[in-house]
């Protein structure tokens, strides 16, 4: 059955009730798939420089998850030595980050057994291509186009996401396995899944899956479970059975995080990250936690600068221009201005119930980043917590960009976030 269930009550334009007659009717699949191959040929031509893929793989050294799957490999939850960013505890050292890079690590080092011919011991540097890097066009084209059936623009709206979003430094942070680039990008996939679902056909178990993958690699956004849960619940006709594929998710996810923290900390509730900074007290992250905690309201200001209204900078030299950020990195609104149409399409989205629930699930994600002891924000000119929420509320703003003078600001907004990414990542590459 292809019609969207409806909500209660539901306002306007819910996925399967758009404004036009043009968003609803069905395109080709030859069209839908020609969009998406100009899509991926425009990410090529636009990307691979910076993300030079070939050169892509994972360093143990700067990554605790793939080392943790190593140790998992040899029958032991500890790590050996002192690898930045991992935890002491008990005289053991532990890895403090999330698990779905480990599982994907130990899942490529298993597979390697099968084929003696390729390195033993390493995530081979394609398949880890493959897993990070090749599903994001795909997820994102298809997230857009179940909210707009409108392929030409899908792609649009997936290429402002890839080049003009947080998301592309983290890329090509990612191509030496640095794990917390890795995380961001890892988590994008779930995000999209979950958006493309939950205001597209609700058929759930995408959502299910994002959840699951978005919180194995960033615990915080299980708040988008909340969302998920509503919009089940609002679904009468299947509302069971949507109730059951989510709560499974959620307790999959949840239970995994608890489990692993009990079993390193001896408490489900510990994630260890205090733990992390004994050998290093006097860096500035180690400061800031150890005097206000790792979550504290006390960071709330200067974290809210980075992601509001800390401007770019830029200084004219013989090379053109370059960038000249500081600690306080540049707010998201200003790298990615298309962002803003949550706040300028405001009336759209409140007015679909779907859209709504999933906005203010977005809130306590906002808020903990917020509250975190680091402030998010890169010197290289971006607020790197904005991938926790930006593909959420682009897929929420998708209909509303797709006519009148909002396609031509969508296009400006692509136009200058693409050429400012493009500049900051020449000028550190």
């Amino acid at each position: 059955m292809s019609a969207t269930p409806s909500l209660p009550e539901a306002g306007v334009a819910g996925p399967g009730r758009t404004e036009t007659a043009a968003i609803e009717r069905a395109e080709s699949p030859a069209r839908v798939v020609g969009c998406l191959l100009l899509l991926l040929v425009a990410l090529h031509l636009a990307i691979s420089p910076a993300l030079q893929v070939t050169k892509w793989h994972v360093e143990g050294g700067m990554n605790p998850a793939f080392l943790e799957a190593q140790a998992w490999q040899a029958g032991r939850m500890t790590l050996e030595g002192r690898p930045a960013d991992t935890a002491l505890y008990h005289g053991n050292v532990y890895s403090v980050h999330p698990p779905w890079f480990a599982l994907l690590s130990y899942g490529a080092l298993w597979l390697a057994k099968w084929y003696p011919h390729l390195p033993q011991g390493e995530f081979y540097p394609a398949w880890y291509v493959l897993v990070v890097a090749v599903p994001l066009p795909f997820v994102g084209f298809w997230a857009f186009q179940q909210v707009l059936k409108k392929a030409a623009w899908a792609a649009v709206l997936t290429f402002y996401w890839l080049v003009g979003t947080p998301l592309l430094p983290q890329l090509i942070l990612a191509g030496d396995g640095s794990i917390n680039a890795v995380n961001h990008v890892l988590t994008a996939p779930g995000l999209m899944l979950i958006a493309g679902d939950l205001l597209g056909r609700r058929r759930m178990w995408p959502a299910a899956i994002g959840l699951v993958i978005a919180t194995w690699s960033r615990p915080h956004l299980v708040f988008f479970g909340l969302a998920a849960l509503w919009i089940a619940w609002s679904v009468k006709d299947t509302r069971r059975w949507n109730l059951v594929i989510i709560g499974s998710s959620l307790v999959i996810a949840v239970g995994t995080l608890m489990t692993l923290n009990w079993i390193k900390f001896d408490s489900p509730f510990e994630t260890g990250y205090r733990y992390i900074y004994d050998y290093r007290p006097n860096s500035q992250l180690a400061r800031r936690a150890l005097a206000y905690g790792v979550v504290s309201p006390h960071f709330l200001g200067e974290n809210a600068y980075c992601m509001n209204l800390s401007p770019p900078r830029f200084r004219l030299t013989s090379q053109g221009v370059v960038p000249e950020n500081g600690a306080h990195g540049v707010a998201i609104w200003m790298t990615s201005p298309l962002a803003l149409g949550v706040f300028v399409g405001v009336r759209k989205w409140w007015a679909d119930k779907a859209a709504r629930a999933v906005m203010l699930a977005s809130l306590p994600v906002i808020a903990t980043v917020l509250m975190y002891h680091w402030h998010g924000a890169s010197p290289t000119g971006y607020y790197a917590y904005g991938s926790d929420f930006v593909p959420i509320w682009l897929v929420v703003i998708a209909a509303w960009t797709a006519s009148g003078w909002r396609r031509s600001f969508t296009l400006a907004c692509l136009a200058w976030s693409a050429l400012y990414f493009h500049i900051i990542w020449r000028a550190y590459a």
